[in-house]
């Protein structure tokens, strides 16, 4: 290893310490911190967030860089001079002050949210929002003129580099096109599940969870379950963390909600350990990530085989026995596949799921070139889900625009991600269904070693070495398409 490259390895590994507290402050403020204790704590990340950049920023910091690239390198060493470089052109691109300001914004209009979501207070949270979009096109700005991008693929770009709209609109295209024809179909040709009328306790429901999360591989000696107003993963290989959020009058969503979680934290528990304190160590982009997180809950936790193993387990874990046909295999598959048009897009079904994704992806692109004020995001979400879903969300701001955090805690340009990682779930599983055969039994038994072992060498043992689509392509030899993704909901819903 030459000289400077060390060097730069140990500069890394300072910014990435800082990377990791701001990783558990997050969690911390989803999880346990005071709604009193907001101001405070969005001046720390304002601070450290700053801290961060002026390391990365730093003029010798760029001449390491320089001179480290030009000596021999490994692939895992050229990747995170790579990664380090785009990273640093991220930093000089947004002056500080600016970003300071994103980060006090950010975490207090989260926190507002977290407060005014339940008590479907638009108006008092209104303000909030505007600072946060407000400071997330204001960088998206900066971040397109670094890199010679529009605003909005500029925003895409620091989620998952090389996403462009160009590219993935005629997917999406075609996928809302497939659904806009099908989802009715597949609604007047189903089953309705038949309701349970039950509560769950939260006991029950984290005893279940906990189990699930053993089951898919997660290892809780290297992390921890825990509850928040919305889902997520954090943390590193030695410290991944995952929230749920309980629902008492129906199960399926906080487990559901695990399933997926589960996913995310599998692939942050799996990346080199070596590597965990250098920027080529993290995952490749969000698109991945959420490959990785619907590879678990669309492809393998939704399927007849993975159903049928855990059915007993759920009807003994939350104490139900008896002979209701309401607690009857067939009817629980029915219910986890019922094709249902869902105000709240983390509950919806993989045919519906999309037009949430769709409806979001054009409020962001209208909102960042300024043809939508924020003001107006209600009525514009309500014609949006009404074109798409024939929902009416008038006045109802906690299941309509207020439901999801991504927006209040300045994840703008985020939601492509979803339906790309959706996309990228399906061309992995026919990947991995070519290498290991079909895992259909395996699954049946509760065993996943081989799909788990398949996804740690091709996926989350890979860290940053190369960019997300590039992974893609390799592991699977396609290019970005819907093929897989529509054949996929075509077996599953159209032609079951």
């Amino acid at each position: 290893m030459n000289q400077a490259y060390a060097q730069l390895e140990r500069k890394i590994s300072e910014i990435k310490a800082l990377d990791h507290m701001m990783d558990l402050s997050n969690w911390d403020e989803s999880t346990n911190m005071k709604p009193a204790s907001a101001s405070n704590r969005a001046e720390m990340v304002a601070t450290t967030a700053a801290l961060r950049q002026r390391l990365i920023a730093d003029e010798s910091f760029g001449e390491l860089l320089e001179i480290a690239g030009e000596g021999e390198l490994s692939d895992m060493q050229a990747a995170n001079v790579r990664v380090a470089e785009q990273t640093r052109k991220q930093a000089i691109a947004i002056p500080e002050d600016l970003l300071k300001e994103s980060k006090r914004v950010q975490s207090e209009c989260q926190m507002v949210w977290e407060r005014n979501r339940p008590l479907n207070d638009w108006n008092n949270t209104l303000p909030y929002l505007e600072s946060a979009i407000r400071v997330s096109v204001e960088m998206s700005q900066c971040l397109a003129d670094a890199f010679q991008l529009t605003p909005y693929d500029a925003l895409m770009n620091q989620y998952e580099t090389g996403s462009r709209q160009a590219d993935i609109d005629p997917v999406f295209d075609e996928i809302k096109a497939f659904l806009l024809n099908e989802v009715p179909r597949v609604e007047s040709s189903q089953t309705a599940p038949l309701p349970i009328h039950e509560s769950f306790s939260e006991t029950d429901q984290l005893k279940l969870a906990e189990f699930s999360m053993r089951e898919l591989g997660f290892d809780f000696d290297r992390g921890r379950l825990d509850q928040s107003a919305h889902p997520f993963s954090c943390g590193s290989a030695n410290d991944a963390r995952l929230t749920t959020r309980l629902s008492a009058d129906d199960f399926t969503h906080s487990l559901f909600a695990v399933f997926h979680e589960t996913g995310h934290a599998r692939y942050t528990q799996n990346q080199p350990v070596e590597w965990v304190m250098q920027f080529v160590g993290e995952p490749t982009g969000m698109a991945v990530h959420e490959s990785q997180s619907l590879f678990m809950e669309m492809q393998i936790c939704r399927s007849d085989a993975f159903l049928e193993y855990i059915h007993p387990i759920i009807r003994l874990l939350l104490r139900r026995k008896g002979t209701d046909d309401a607690w009857s295999l067939e009817n629980f598959k029915r219910t986890v596949r019922h094709v249902n048009r869902d105000l709240i897009r983390v509950y919806s079904d993989e045919m519906t799921y999309p037009f949430h994704i769709f409806l979001r992806y054009d409020i962001e692109k209208q909102l960042c070139i300024g043809n939508l004020k924020v003001r107006d995001l209600p009525d514009a979400w309500n014609e949006g889900m009404m074109n798409l879903l024939g929902i009416d969300t008038r006045d109802d701001f906690e299941n309509g625009c207020m439901q999801d955090i991504h927006w209040y805690a300045g994840l703008f340009g985020y939601f492509p991600c979803y339906l790309l990682g959706a996309i990228f779930a399906a061309q992995l599983y026919l990947a991995c269904v070519r290498k290991i055969g079909d895992p259909t039994e395996s699954v049946r038994q509760g065993d996943f070693s081989a799909i788990s072992a398949w996804l740690a060498e091709n996926i989350h043992s890979k860290g940053s070495l190369l960019e997300g689509q590039t992974l893609i392509r390799t592991v699977t030899g396609e290019e970005l398409s819907a093929t897989s993704y529509l054949s996929h909901l075509k077996r599953r819903y159209v032609n079951p």
